[in-house]
């Protein structure tokens, strides 16, 4: 057919094309929104990891540059944080849980790990390691060994499964320190330097080594704190060396939190400590006393005996049997 120029049928047909272009031109806008939008979305999403890791990273400089950190006993720690404990770093217990104020929580467990923990209790990832093995204290934590803080006993009193696995492989080294954690696990130092860490029985369960243990991280303030805020622990040459504890209470607040819990009074012990001690300790007196922060009792006696219970009654730990 044939359009002659100026004729009605021309104004047609130059408006359907027209009106064709503006189509298409619009369908072509369309086309590439939708596609902006699904490039930027999975930018987005290749991003989110480094902007929670870089939020995670500021909380954390937060906590560790506090000034005003809380000592927490047992029953101030969110239970998420127990849990995760429990779930990701069994069998080592909490130690040490501080918080600081609208920032977060800053745990350390019983080999010195610490874990950071946001104001809700949701676990901080340091350096992008949800292991948190670049977050650790080291030997200059307070001058002594984390894995060395709790009551110090006599060699004599360390399990005989214990004994046995130094004997067959550190053949010619002696024991040092012993230090039984509120929890009933043990950290021992051997004449060589060597510190391993013990279960209540005296199974193995982790060899302290410097080298493996990431970059320690460092303070605004200081874990080692005097009494007005801190439980003192020395878990080297504490008063009594060889046999009594390491100052691991709370000389100001025997109710009050200290190395692994919080400290409760004997006359607050559950009945299952008391008959056990009734049977086995007649006479003996609770020097001191903590529950944990997952529920175990601990006690030190007046004739140095250590006893660990867990939160059923069971006894887990007794070295004086």
């Amino acid at each position: 057919m044939i359009i002659i120029i100026g004729s009605p049928h021309f104004r047609c047909y130059l408006e359907r094309r027209v009106i064709l272009l503006t189509v298409i031109s619009f369908t072509m806008k369309k086309i590439i929104l939708i596609l902006t939008a699904i490039v930027l979305s999975f930018s987005c999403e290749r991003e989110q990891p480094s902007l929670s890791l870089n939020l995670d990273e500021l909380i954390i400089g937060q906590i560790t540059n506090a000034d005003n950190l809380e000592l927490l006993g047992s029953a101030d720690l969110p239970i998420s944080i127990r849990h995760y404990v429990q779930n990701h770093h069994a069998p080592f217990e909490i130690g040490l849980a501080f918080m600081a104020p609208g920032m977060g929580y800053e745990t350390m467990l019983e080999n010195g790990l610490c874990l950071f923990f946001d104001i809700n209790g949701q676990h901080l990832n340091h350096n992008g390691m949800h292991d948190d093995w670049d977050n650790h204290h080291g030997w200059d934590f307070a001058g002594n060994n984390p894995c060395l803080f709790g009551d110090l006993l006599d060699p004599a009193d360390l399990p005989q499964d214990a004994l046995d696995y130094i004997n067959t492989n550190y053949p010619g080294t002696s024991v040092v320190t012993i230090a039984v954690k509120p929890s009933g696990n043990f950290g021992v130092e051997l004449s060589n330097g060597t510190v391993l860490m013990f279960g209540p029985g005296g199974d193995f369960i982790f060899q302290w080594n410097s080298q493996n243990i990431g970059v320690q991280h460092g303070h605004g303030h200081s874990l080692n704190g005097g009494f007005t805020w801190h439980c003192e622990n020395d878990g080297h040459m504490g008063p009594g060396h060889g046999g009594h504890h390491g100052q691991m209470d709370n000389p100001l607040n025997p109710e009050g939190p200290c190395l692994g819990g919080t400290g409760i009074l004997a006359a607050d012990l559950p009945q299952f400590a008391s008959d056990y001690l009734d049977i086995h300790y007649p006479g003996a007196t609770v020097l001191h006393a903590v529950q944990t922060y997952n529920g175990k009792y601990f006690l030190r006696l007046s004739d140095c005996i250590r006893l660990v219970f867990d939160e059923e009654g069971n006894i887990i730990f007794d070295s004086g049997n």
